[in-house]
């Protein structure tokens, strides 16, 4: 099947003008993100059935394109970077969403298989993975590019076919559902601006004082990445903020002192000195939960066995039931579900667990 190279608007409203509604959309992405905050969607891969389209988002207006994510189920292959680019891009995350890897883990594979080795477990065709790694946002595409972007959706719906059909023998296909359900509200889970600290590498070792001034310089830095479209280290890495946590001034040779760079304390210096002068006289907030002890990884220890049990006896690998961090919840409140140990996992999983704790 030879690809359509697709760059105008008129083209891709032509297109979607014929397609039938609410028919699948075989569908992957390229973008860059190495310096921005904001992924830069590069180009649009699209399988719908009759033809393969490379949509050269470039130079299509994210207006004409949007129809495509809101009217259509997208059907994709470890799709949650896909799922943020596609947001940056149009504004909106797409409506319906179907995840072949996540089909796979449920049907018994490894909750991680890649596109590469599931198209040559299910169709016995290997694919090349020479071009993972370059510039989609370099005009004109290489040879190599075109025909990668086009391999990445050629197989797609063959998959998805044969994914169903497994899933549908095995009464999973509600499961799926379910799960993209999932992975579709977390992605569009906004991040609040109280819990940024906790994605500050090692914020869970400061003491109170360090940890209530983090909680305010960590939102800020946040905020800064998303208006600068830069990534968080290239506003403040993860170690000076800790230092800046835990200084004990706050003047502008400090900010020398923990490694800022010199353009940035000229830009930011009085905005961060406020800053740590406000955190030390805020309230800290609870500290991140610390290691289990021993009755607690004695209990780890019993109800993973459990986990074991049941996963061999349906089928799927451990880790497609349970989570680490799901289990360490339950043991320390068993009055208070994880959300993901709710809906199918409930009866398969939850409950058995919550009987021997």
């Amino acid at each position: 099947m030879a690809y359509l190279w697709c760059e105008t608007n008129d083209a891709i409203s032509s297109w979607l003008a014929g397609l039938s509604p609410g028919s699948p959309v075989y569908l992957d992405t390229e973008f860059m993100r190495e310096r921005t905050f904001w992924p830069q969607l590069a180009l649009v891969q699209v399988h719908d059935g009759q033809a393969i389209r490379l949509i050269d988002t470039t130079k299509i207006s994210p207006q004409v394109l949007a129809p495509l994510f809101r009217d259509y189920p997208l059907v994709m292959h470890a799709c949650s970077e896909d799922l943020e680019a596609i947001a940056s891009f149009t504004g909106a995350y797409p409506a319906i969403i179907e995840d072949t890897q996540i089909a796979a883990a449920l049907s018994g594979e490894d909750m991680q298989l890649g596109y590469q080795k599931i198209v040559q477990m299910l169709l016995g065709v290997e694919l090349p993975k020479g071009a993972t790694r370059t510039n989609w946002l370099k005009r004109p595409l290489s040879e190599e590019q075109l025909h990668y972007a086009e391999d990445d959706v050629k197989y797609l719906p063959e998959v998805t076919n044969l994914l169903r059909e497994r899933l549908a023998g095995l009464g999973r296909l509600a499961w799926w559902q379910e799960e993209c359900e999932r992975l579709l509200g977390q992605a569009s889970q906004q991040e609040q601006p109280e819990d940024a600290w906790r994605g500050v590498k090692g914020a869970g070792l400061l003491p109170d004082d360090a940890r209530a001034v983090l909680s305010v310089l960590a939102p800020w830095r946040n905020r800064m990445a998303r208006e600068r479209n830069l990534p968080k280290s290239f506003v403040i890495k993860d170690a000076q903020l800790l230092d800046l946590a835990r200084a004990r001034r706050s003047d502008r040779g400090m900010l020398a002192d923990v490694g800022l760079h010199p353009k940035s304390i000229r830009r930011d210096g009085d905005a961060l000195v406020a800053l740590i002068e406000e955190g030390r006289r805020v309230a800290p907030p609870p500290p991140l939960p610390g290691p289990p002890d021993a009755r607690e990884k004695k209990l780890a220890k019993t109800l993973r066995g459990k986990v074991g049990q049941i996963a061999d006896n349906i089928g799927l690998k451990p880790d497609v039931l349970m989570r680490r961090r799901w289990l360490e919840s339950l043991i320390r409140h068993p009055d208070r579900v994880p959300e993901p140990l709710t809906g199918w996992r409930e009866d398969v999983v939850t409950k058995p667990l919550l009987e021997l704790l």
